[in-house]
């Protein structure tokens, strides 16, 4: 098992197998090959939008094929300023929007999991950012998404921790060293991924760590406003109380000394 395979099914089981889908291939590498377990360990769960997403690559790859073939016509069109064609794919860009979200509607039935309003304009922003840049549709088709995509309206949709593996548009520059094939250097790229992931992993755990501190902190501030107010009362009901009885004796030895 390479990290790959492990990728591949990894995204393709059902969201609530995803965890003890990734535990069991950790476990699986971690005997032969501890780096593949850790590069296994630090991938995401994917998003409600991103996994029907996958979804939709593996059961109904047309939908998405369409789209991206719409979008590389509209982008060549929008490159040699063609208003023409730009404006007969209007109509055909909302066709292919729509026809993803009911293909991923129809993954979430399958499946049982619901798509909902907000979901639903996720996936209508992936649909847009797969349209405008080439990168967003290559992620789409990789099945491998890990959030929802959008598009700012002008240059690349940002991919960063959208994708579960690196996309790469073009193959890679040769290297004029001729030492693409050294074992050493393969090696010390290896390792440099696997201490970024490690490193990214750590973050997303300092800031999983930090929300649940927060969220702590926002229930402890709300007892202690809870608790200001009941103190609040009880002064009130007791200043009342000791007015109520010193008048009650005022009024008494008013009436003694008659």
């Amino acid at each position: 098992m390479d990290l790959g395979e492990a990728v591949g099914e990894l995204y393709g089981v059902a969201l609530s197998d995803f965890v003890a889908t990734r535990t069991r291939l950790v476990g699986r590498a971690k005997g032969d090959d501890p780096d593949l377990a850790a590069r296994i360990k630090a991938l995401r769960k994917p998003t409600v939008a991103a996994w029907l997403l996958n979804r939709v690559a593996r059961d109904e790859p047309q939908a998405i094929a369409e789209l991206n073939a719409l979008g590389e016509r509209m982008r060549r069109a929008q490159s040699q300023g063609d208003v023409a064609a730009l404006a007969e794919a209007r109509p055909e860009r909302r066709a292919a929007i729509d026809a993803l979200i009911a293909a991923a509607g129809r993954c979430a039935t399958a499946a049982g999991v619901k798509c909902g309003p907000a979901t639903q304009d996720e996936i209508d922003a992936t649909a847009v950012a797969a349209l405008a840049d080439e990168q967003s549709g290559l992620a789409l088709a990789s099945g491998h998404l890990l959030r929802p995509l959008s598009y700012a309206g002008f240059g690349e949709v940002e991919l960063d921790d959208a994708v579960a593996t690196p996309l790469r548009l073009v193959p890679p520059l040769a290297d004029d060293t001729e030492d693409g094939d050294d074992p050493q250097r393969t090696q010390e790229l290896a390792e440099a991924e696997q201490a970024r992931l490690a490193e990214l992993e750590q973050a997303r755990d300092e800031l999983r760590e930090a929300e649940r501190e927060l969220s702590a902190a926002r229930l402890a501030e709300s007892e202690a406003r809870a608790a200001l107010v009941t103190a609040r009362d009880r002064v009130n009901t007791g200043e009342a109380r000791v007015a109520d009885v010193t008048t009650r004796i005022s009024r008494l030895e008013t009436r003694r000394t008659r």
